[in-house]
C-alpha cells in the first residue's frame, strides 16, 4: 500500500467505493470495458424463510479494485453505473499493491471457510512476521495466536479493514521481525 501517487503513466491497484450492491454489476461493466479489476468473492450459506442457499457475495461490500493509470482512466470508472468515488489516503488516492490482493485472493482460496473482515482498530497487535513455510510463503503479516490455531491478519488501512484467516499452526512456518 502505498502512500505516494505512482508516476502518471505508471498503472496501480486503485479502490473504488461502489453504490449499496453495485460491486458484480460495476465489475462486469470493467470487464466489459478492459479496464482490469478485482473483486473479492465468496460463497456463502444463507437461509430463506423456505430453505438454504449458497450465494456469492462481496468480501468487501461496496469495494471493488481497478488497475488504471489514475490520471488517464478515472473517469472512465467514474462515468459508469454503481461507481461511487475512489477511496483517498492521506489526500492521494489510495493504492494497493498486487503482493497485498494475491495474499488476499490466496486466502480466499484456502481459507474461505474461516474468513471474517472487521474495522482494524477492534484488532489487537500482534507480531510482524515473515512467513517461511506453507501457503503464505514469503509473505509478511501479523499474526496473533489462539489456542491450536493461528489468525493470519491482512490489513488495508486506506479502507480501514482487516482480513483474518483461521489457520492451523502446523500448516505455518514464520520467522519474527524485529522493527
Amino acid at each position: 500500500m502505498s502512500e505516494t501517487n505512482p508516476s502518471i503513466e505508471e498503472s496501480a491497484w486503485y479502490i473504488v467505493y461502489t453504490k449499496p450492491r453495485a460491486e458484480k454489476k460495476l465489475s462486469e461493466l470493467l470487464k466489459k470495458y478492459h479496464l482490469e479489476n478485482y473483486l473479492p468473492i465468496r460463497k456463502e450459506r444463507k437461509k430463506w424463510t423456505d430453505r438454504f442457499k449458497w450465494i456469492h457475495v462481496p468480501v468487501l461490500p461496496s469495494y471493488i479494485f481497478v488497475k488504471i493509470v489514475f490520471w488517464r482512466d478515472k473517469n472512465k470508472v467514474l462515468q459508469l453505473p454503481g461507481s461511487h468515488h475512489f477511496v483517498f489516503h492521506k489526500g492521494q488516492p489510495a493504492t494497493v499493491s498486487q503482493d497485498d490482493l494475491d495474499i488476499l485472493e490466496l486466502g480466499l482460496q484456502k481459507y474461505a471457510d474461516s474468513l471474517t473482515t472487521s474495522p482494524e482498530s477492534v484488532l489487537e497487535k500482534g507480531k510482524r512476521v515473515r512467513i517461511i513455510g506453507g501457503a503464505y510463503v514469503g509473505k509478511t503479516m501479523e499474526v496473533i495466536e489462539i489456542k491450536n490455531k493461528t489468525k493470519v491478519i491482512l490489513r488495508i488501512p486506506e479502507i480501514n479493514t482487516a482480513f483474518v484467516y483461521q489457520v492451523n499452526v502446523g500448516d505455518l512456518a514464520w520467522e519474527e521481525l524485529i522493527i
